[in-house]
């Protein structure tokens, strides 16, 4: 029988070679970017090119060792596909260590910057949900639990389901990743959420303003929106506001806004015979070539190759 191995042992603060000020800047760092972008090596497919909303799945693959993810704007739920591995992880100021079978998932809340060491490769299946989605089955602010490791079942078959989708090429249409993000908000709701937030500054906006920003915001896409703009809708300073928003959200105003702004110009593209110069308009764009670039630097191909694979 071997030793254990002191590199995963979960019983320390932090693990003897763990880098304190390479977590330390993490800490530091702002939630703005989905999980995938992040990981770009990692990625070996992904639906973000699919009209999604606020769901992107994908596979990672990668060499053991370690890992340090920054907080990121969407909830992010692994499920391991390879072989078991012993994994050493710390989301925010928790430490665990376990054996990571096949099938188990892991739950890492938006906004906690986390770290990994795996023992085998990585080849794990992520689900990156949107909070906005747990705001609206729960009609109410809600907290997210971490979870680091467990038998579900459910979530499982949610990313074998949407690994077939992506490996056959089918349900490409926004309704059906809208269904499948508000059957996994369900199901987070009743299984990995933690207490409510009790004011107004832990909890964010209340449901009527979430509701009134996000129907101004969609109403009208390519107006020009300030933080200053959109906080007198709500009758709050810009620094309540963008903290508040931050925390319904999952992310910050500008960056929220321009995700809701490259989902309409992929349904645009995509579901209409509209030119690229009437998309950027609608969508906020200077112009098509600005809207051409920015549309492939979002989705990872232009709006034209977008259009040809509809």
């Amino acid at each position: 029988m071997h030793p254990p191995d002191p590199r995963f042992d979960a019983s320390r603060r932090v693990p003897s070679d763990f880098d304190v000020g390479r977590w330390q800047a993490l800490e530091q760092t702002s939630p703005d970017s989905p999980p995938w972008k992040l990981l770009p090596q990692s990625v070996k497919r992904s639906s973000h090119d699919r009209p999604w909303t606020g769901l992107v799945f994908w596979h990672q693959v990668g060499p053991e060792g370690d890992l340090y993810v920054p907080p990121t704007a969407s909830h992010s739920i692994l499920v391991r596909r390879a072989q078991p591995t012993q994994l050493l992880q710390r989301q925010g100021s928790v430490i665990e260590s376990l054996r990571w079978q096949p099938g188990q998932a892991v739950v890492v809340p938006a906004g906690l910057p986390s770290f990994w060491r795996s023992a085998q490769p990585r080849d794990n299946l992520h689900i990156d949900l949107s909070p906005a989605w747990l705001e609206r089955v729960a009609h109410t602010q809600v907290s997210l639990q971490s979870c680091f490791g467990r038998d579900d079942p459910l979530l499982a078959g949610f990313a074998q389901l949407l690994l077939a989708s992506l490996d056959s090429n089918t349900s490409l249409d926004s309704q059906f990743g809208q269904h499948i993000a508000e059957a996994i908000a369900l199901h987070l709701m009743k299984h990995y959420v933690g207490a409510r937030a009790s004011s107004r500054t832990q909890a964010g906006l209340s449901r009527r303003q979430m509701q009134r920003v996000e129907e101004a915001l969609r109403a009208d896409l390519a107006a020009h929106w300030t933080v200053e703009r959109l906080a007198q809708l709500v009758d709050l300073s810009p620094f309540h506001f963008s903290r508040a928003f931050q925390a319904s959200f999952g992310a910050a105003p500008h960056a929220w806004l321009r995700q809701q702004r490259m989902e309409a110009a992929a349904h645009a593209v995509r579901g209409t015979r509209l030119s690229f110069e009437e998309i950027a308009h609608q969508t906020g764009h200077r112009s098509a070539s600005h809207f051409s670039q920015a549309f492939r630097q979002h989705w990872g191909m232009t709006p034209t190759a977008y259009r040809r694979a509809g």
